[in-house]
């Protein structure tokens, strides 16, 4: 029996990563929202749907079309963004509105939602936005899957110094070490950089066994299976 997933923010880091795992699927039925038709790899069960995340009429019948899964990967940054308000309509209304739909729409299907580290405790704009689209998940009532990384790993084409520096000097001694002294530690693994592949793997195959009913959320160790056992190497 196909099922109908459609995800937002599949031009993302994590994003990019889900896209690669739901083409191998040809159980399911893809739709991503995207601002410009061509922007993603085409696959045989991918279908492209233009959405203006800014009109707020457009969620509603958007998602009143098939949808088992909403995955949504949706963020940016403040730079990114212009100001603080624009990164806010991102991170945290644009979220928060499909939600809201699907809750309407399909409200047996599920959500899996990357969120991030630290937002059970926010502090900041970043953490703050984070922790609202949790909490409006959790009123929604859908079953739900919620994966909080710590510093992303990728092979961004975007040069960053910060993340290089991270992801080649600090990651690899991190992952392995806590291989060594603190395989068991949460804590440990909290805090530890992962690769957005492993997010997205991580994420999708929970969201697709989660029962109905059910929410979870993923952080930390959970998310770290691949480098554990690969000593840092995702």
């Amino acid at each position: 029996m196909t099922q109908h997933v459609v995800i937002a923010g599949g031009t993302g880091e994590v994003g990019r990563q889900l896209l690669a795992l739901l083409a191998d699927r040809p159980d399911l039925a893809v739709r991503a929202l995207v601002r410009k038709p061509g922007s993603l790899q085409a696959a045989p069960n991918l279908q492209e749907v233009p959405f203006d995340y800014e009109d707020a009429t457009a969620y509603g019948p958007t998602l009143a079309q098939p949808c088992d899964l909403l995955l949504i990967a949706l963020g940016t940054t403040i730079a990114k963004a212009g100001n603080a308000e624009a990164f806010l309509r991102v991170d945290r209304d644009y979220p928060m509105r499909l939600i809201s739909a699907l809750a309407t729409t399909h409200p047996e299907a599920k959500v899996g939602l990357v969120s991030s580290v630290g937002a059970d405790h926010p502090r900041g704009l970043y953490l703050g936005a984070k922790a609202t689209v949790e909490a409006e998940l959790e009123a929604s009532g859908l079953t739900h899957v919620i994966g909080r990384p710590s510093f992303l790993r990728s092979s961004r084409k975007e040069i960053r110094v910060l993340e290089i520096a991270v992801d080649r000097l600090i990651a690899p001694l991190w992952l392995a070490l806590g291989r060594v002294a603190f395989a068991d530690s949460r804590g440990w693994w909290r805090w530890a950089p992962v690769h957005v592949r492993e997010v997205a793997t991580t994420l999708l195959d929970a969201a697709l066994t989660l029962p109905p009913g059910q929410r979870r959320v993923l952080e930390g160790i959970d998310l770290h299976s691949g480098p554990i056992n690969q000593w840092g190497k995702p």
